[in-house]
C-alpha cells in the first residue's frame, strides 16, 4: 500500500519472511531469499510453466505482427456503424483470446479502438469492456496460462496442510475444475459486459461518459489525460498480406494441441481411462507447454506462409514476444517465492489457529475468503500475488474448519475476489494496461468501472449469504446471480437515468444528430434510444458466447 510498487512489495515480503526464518539476519535473510527464488523456478512444474509463459507471448506478438488483426479490422470494420456494435465486438474478440489476460488486452484493445472512437463510444467505456472481459475469460480457460498458475498455487495450498491429494481423492487440477461453476463473480463481471453493451444500459460515471461521447462527440473528458500506447511493445502489424487465418489459426492450434496433450498426458488414450479421470491425472503444465509451444509455431509458419514478414522479422518477433512476459514471469516468480515464505514462517498454521479458535462458522468461509481476497488486490494492484498471499491459507482453512468439500467454493472465491481487486484498483497492472490500450484517462476508466465491478461483487456476497444458510449447489446458485445481475443492472440504470435526465437506453449519435433526441436535456422522442436485438452482431455475439460458456462448463465437468 506505502509503495504502490508490485514487484518490490512482493521481494520485500518474500525477505522479511526470510529474515524471520533466519533469526533476524538480514544477510542470512537475503541469502536465504535467494535460495527460495531458485528453489521455485527448479520446480519442475514452475520450470514449464516459466517457459510456456514465454511461449504464449511469442504467439500473441505473431498474431498482432503478422497483419491478422488488420484482417479482423477489415472484415468486420464495415458491419461496426454504431457505439453499441463496437462495445459488442470488444466483448466478442475478448472471448476468442482466452489464454492470456495481457495479450488480450493488447490484442482486442488495438482491433477496436478505432472503431469504438469513429463510433462514438467513449473510451472509458471500452476500457471497461476490455478489464472485465480478459481477467474472466482467461481464469476459466479453457486452455491459458492463468489455468497453470492457479493451479500451482492449489499445489502450494496442499503443500502447506498435511493431506495428501491421494488422501482427497482429486488432484490440484480436478480441484481447479471443480472451483468454476463456483467463480461467481468473474462471470457476472464477463456476463455485465455483454449485457450492458447489448441493452445500452448504463448507470453512474459511466451513465455521463457515454452521453458525452453520443451527443459532444468527445470519446474522453475534456481535460482528462489519456496513458499512451504501448503497442510499439509488439511491434506494428505488418501489411504486406493480412489474412485472418493469422488471427484464428494459432489460437485453434493452441486450444486443440492444449486440450489433446493434457487428454493423452492423462492416459486418456490408454484402455479404460475416461476423460474426466485423464484430466483430472494430466501434467496439466506440460501439457499446456505444448499447445503454447504449437500456438507459437503456427504463428511462425503462418506469418512466413503468407508472407506477412521475412525469417529475421520472424525471429524478432519471437524475442518482442518473450519481452512482453518479463513483467509477468517476475510477478509469478515473487508469487511462487512468497508462498515458500509462508509456509515457512508457519502463516497457515497461526490463522487456522486463529480462525477455528475464534467459532467462525465454515459455512462462511467462502464469504470471508471473498472479502479477504478483494482487500488484499485492491490495496496490492495484483491478482495473482493476492492469489499466491491467500491460498496457502485457505486450503488448510477450509480443511479445518470444514473439510475437502468446501474446497472447490473457497478455491472460486478466492480467486473470483483477487480478480475484483484487480478490476477496482487504480495500481493493477491490467487495469492500467485497460486504460492505455483504450487511451483513456486512468482515474475515469478507474471510476467509471468500480460501480460495475461492485454490482457483480454484491450478488456474488448475496449467494454467499445464501450459500451460508444452505443454499450450497451451483447448478441454482450461478442462474440466481445471473438473474440478480440483470435486475440490479435494470434497477440501478432506470434510478440513475431519471435522477440525471438522460435516456434509460442510451440512444445513438445519429439519433441525437438528427434531432430525434434533445441533446441539452437528454430527453428522447418515444421509440427512440431502442435497438435491434436480433441484428447480426449482438446476435453473433450472443451465440459465440453461449458456445464459450458450454465449453467451460464441458471443461469443469472433467473435474467431477
Amino acid at each position: 500500500m506505502t509503495t504502490r510498487q508490485v514487484l518490490v512489495s512482493l521481494f520485500a515480503g518474500v525477505w522479511v519472511g526470510a529474515l524471520l526464518v533466519a533469526g533476524w539476519n538480514p544477510i542470512a535473510a537475503s541469502a536465504l531469499t535467494m535460495d527460495w527464488l531458485v528453489e521455485v523456478v527448479r520446480s519442475p512444474f514452475n520450470t514449464k510453466f516459466i517457459i510456456l509463459i514465454l511461449f504464449m507471448g511469442a504467439g500473441a506478438a505473431f498474431i498482432y505482427r503478422s497483419g491478422g488483426i488488420l484482417a479482423l479490422e477489415r472484415a468486420i470494420g464495415d458491419r461496426v456503424n454504431t457505439a453499441r456494435d463496437s462495445q459488442i465486438l470488444t466483448w466478442l474478440i475478448g472471448v476468442f483470446i482466452f489464454f492470456d489476460s495481457y495479450t488480450s488486452t493488447v490484442v482486442t484493445g488495438n482491433a477496436t479502438r478505432e472503431l469504438s472512437q469513429e463510433n462514438r463510444s467513449s473510451r472509458e467505456m471500452h476500457a471497461y469492456a476490455l478489464d472485465s472481459t480478459t481477467s474472466p475469460v482467461t481464469t476459466f480457460g479453457p486452455v491459458s496460462n492463468w489455468i497453470g498458475f492457479q493451479v500451482s498455487m492449489i499445489i502450494v495450498g496442499f503443500e502447506a496442510t498435511e493431506v495428501t491429494t491421494d488422501e482427497l481423492g482429486v488432484t490440484a487440477f480436478g480441484l481447479f475444475l471443480q472451483s468454476i461453476p463456483w467463480n461467481i463473480y468473474c462471470f457476472m463481471a464477463f456476463f455485465m459486459v455483454g449485457y450492458v453493451a447489448i441493452t445500452q444500459r448504463f448507470f453512474g460515471p459511466m451513465l455521463d461518459a457515454e452521453w458525452r461521447a453520443r451527443s459532444t462527440g468527445r470519446t474522453i473528458r475534456e481535460d482528462a489525460t489519456p496513458l499512451s500506447d504501448v503497442s510499439t511493445d509488439v511491434g506494428e502489424p505488418s501489411e504486406k498480406n493480412p489474412k485472418l487465418v493469422n488471427f484464428f489459426g494459432p489460437i485453434l492450434v493452441l486450444l486443440v494441441v492444449g486440450l489433446v496433450s493434457m487428454w493423452y498426458l492423462g492416459g486418456g488414450h490408454q484402455p479404460g481411462v475416461d476423460i474426466a479421470t485423464a484430466f483430472q491425472e494430466t501434467d496439466v503444465a506440460l501439457g499446456l507447454l505444448h499447445g503454447a509451444f504449437a500456438f507459437m509455431l503456427a504463428g511462425f509458419v503462418g506469418s512466413l506462409a503468407y508472407r506477412t514478414m521475412d525469417l529475421e522479422e520472424a525471429g524478432e518477433t519471437i524475442l518482442d514476444g518473450f519481452k512482453t512476459m518479463v513483467i509477468a514471469l517476475a510477478i509469478i516468480v515473487l508469487a511462487w517465492a512468497i508462498g515458500v515464505a509462508a509456509e515457512n514462517v508457519g502463516t497457515a498454521d497461526f490463522i487456522v489457529n486463529v480462525m477455528v479458535g475464534s467459532g467462525v462458522p465454515g459455512s462462511f468461509l467462502p464469504l470471508i475468503v471473498f472479502v479477504a481476497a478483494m482487500f488484499v488486490a485492491f490495496t496490492t494492484g495484483t491478482s495473482w500475488g493476492t492469489m499466491s498471499i491467500l491460498t496457502p491459507l485457505a486450503i488448510p482453512l477450509g480443511l479445518e474448519l470444514v473439510g475437502p468439500s468446501v474446497l472447490p467454493v473457497v478455491i472460486a472465491m478466492l480467486f473470483g475476489g483477487a480478480i475484483w481487486g484487480d478490476h477496482s484498483s487504480p495500481i493493477s497492472d491490467t487495469t492500467v494496461m485497460s486504460s492505455i490500450f483504450a487511451g483513456s484517462d486512468h482515474i475515469d476508466h478507474v471510476n467509471t468501472q468500480i460501480p460495475f465491478a461492485a454490482t457483480a461483487a454484491g450478488v456474488t456476497v448475496i449467494v454467499l449469504v445464501l450459500y451460508g444458510l444452505g443454499l450450497q449447489s451451483p447448478i441454482v446458485a450461478l442462474p440466481l446471480a445471473f438473474v440478480l445481475t440483470a435486475l440490479a443492472v435494470l434497477a440501478l440504470n432506470k434510478i440513475d437515468a431519471r435522477r440525471k435526465g438522460l435516456p434509460e437506453v442510451m440512444p445513438t449519435a445519429a439519433a441525437i444528430e438528427s434531432g430525434a433526441v434533445d441533446a441539452e436535456r437528454g430527453e428522447a422522442a418515444p421509440g427512440n434510444g431502442r435497438y435491434a436485438f436480433l441484428s447480426l452482431i449482438p446476435v453473433t455475439a450472443i451465440v459465440i458466447v453461449v458456445a464459450y460458456l458450454a465449453l467451460v462448463f464441458a471443461f469443469a465437468a472433467l473435474g467431477g
